[in-house]
């Protein structure tokens, strides 16, 4: 070989080792890349790893902190339940008791109609006050003034009375005897006073030192009468087996006509026949009473 050949060989030999070179040194930067886009890529995937790991613990967090609320409001809405039922069951209770005295207090007018009625079928003409439970008879009707001695007409007016009494008051009380009464009218009258009033001038003569006495005198005056013409009375009991007939004075201290002229000092001489009904029973009431105050103590 010549010279010249040789150098081109050598040339060209020298050609191939430098493109050797280039590919070798490609290989190592795309190789050196693969491995940096590997390693970003598992610090990546690391990052998501924790990420998925964080929020998969904060979705269980609230999901046990909801689940912890809907138990709580389970239990609110249970004892909100029982609440519920338990003052439903005291407002029945309450209900009952209410519809009891109203029952009461209408079977009391309705007694107070059927008197007045009775009475006036007699020619004996009364006042009733139907709201307050009274029937009620001027002082004309029955005493002369300052008197507690019935008069003639006095004797006849509670003579009648006392059989329309008579007639009408066994239904109303606590008699197990009593016959022909109306439905559910039994023990409706807890007592039956016979109220003394006078008008507020003092006593300047006779037998009483003052209204009281005077007062006082004439309820028993009328209540003797009324047991006189029918003895059966004073054996009314109420439903706690007590006498059901009663007498009070008042003096002067009810007024029903207010005033100093002669007109209401007139009627307000006069004999009340009050007719109290009966309240509760005493011992469902001190329960309802109890439950319903502890129903409202700060829990």
């Amino acid at each position: 070989m010549n010279g010249t050949g040789w150098a081109r060989g050598w040339g060209s030999a020298a050609k191939g080792s430098d493109r050797h070179a280039e590919d070798e040194s490609y290989f190592v930067s795309v190789s050196d890349l693969m491995v940096g886009l590997l390693f970003l890529f598992i610090i990546i995937l690391m990052a998501f790893a924790l990420n998925f790991r964080s929020a998969e613990d904060a979705a269980k967090a609230s999901l046990d902190a909801l689940t912890s609320q809907r138990n709580a409001l389970e239990r609110d809405r249970a004892a909100l339940s029982l609440e519920r039922d338990r003052l439903l069951i005291e407002r029945d209770r309450l209900a009952a008791i209410t519809g009891q005295l109203l029952a009461r207090d209408a079977l009391r007018a309705e007694l107070l109609t059927l008197i007045r009625e009775a009475l006036a079928a007699r020619g004996l003409e009364v006042e009733i006050d139907v709201e307050n439970g009274i029937l009620r008879l001027p002082e004309s009707l029955l005493f002369a003034t300052n008197e507690a001695e019935l008069s003639e007409a006095g004797r006849t007016a509670i003579g009648a009375l006392a059989e329309v009494l008579w007639r009408y008051l066994p239904c109303y009380a606590a008699m197990a005897a009593a016959e022909g009464c109306p439905t559910g009218v039994h023990d409706v009258l807890e007592t039956v006073l016979i109220e003394g009033h006078t008008d507020d001038r003092p006593i300047r003569s006779g037998p009483f030192p003052d209204n009281w006495a005077l007062s006082a005198a004439r309820s028993r005056s009328t209540y003797r009468a009324l047991i006189a013409a029918e003895p059966r009375l004073d054996d009314l009991l109420n439903g706690g087996a007590a006498a059901l007939l009663g007498v009070s004075g008042y003096e002067a201290r009810r007024p029903v006509a207010a005033g100093v002229t002669d007109e209401a000092r007139r009627v307000n001489r006069r004999i009340d026949v009050r007719f109290l009904s009966r309240g509760p029973d005493a011992a469902a009431l001190a329960d309802l009473l109890e439950t319903l105050e502890t129903s409202f103590v700060p829990r």
